[in-house]
């Protein structure tokens, strides 16, 4: 068995998902033109400007969120900084909407699907 997503038109989905990190102010408008444009999104290899773009993106602009769930928590075991600023985040009406939203589910699964016995 396998799991995981299905690729269905790389040029789309690449396209996509810069265009959400853009759309949802996850990315600034400087970085979105800058990997529009160094990017070949319907290349199977990627230049070093297209990485160094998505790599500036990915470590300078997204700051500790799950591009997923982008308004829920990340998890806590990310970072000691992290925890105390979800911590924060206990007792307001933002984590009553989201307590049943575990963050750190993706951890669990990635360890279950590695287990020698699975």
């Amino acid at each position: 068995m396998q799991v995981g997503n299905a690729v269905t038109d790389n040029y789309y989905d690449n396209l996509g998902t810069v265009s959400y990190w853009w759309s949802h102010s996850i990315i600034s408008d400087r970085t979105y033109k800058s990997i529009l444009k160094s990017c070949n999104f319907s290349s199977e290899k990627s230049s070093q400007k297209c990485d160094d773009a998505v790599n500036y993106a990915m470590n300078h602009e997204f700051g500790n969120i799950d591009q997923y769930s982008i308004y829920a928590p990340a998890c806590k075991a990310s970072t000691a900084n992290n925890t105390v600023k979800l911590l924060r985040l206990k007792n307001s009406l933002i984590h009553r909407k989201i307590s049943g939203y575990d963050p750190c589910t993706e951890n669990y699964a990635e360890k279950y699907y590695n287990r020698p016995d699975v």
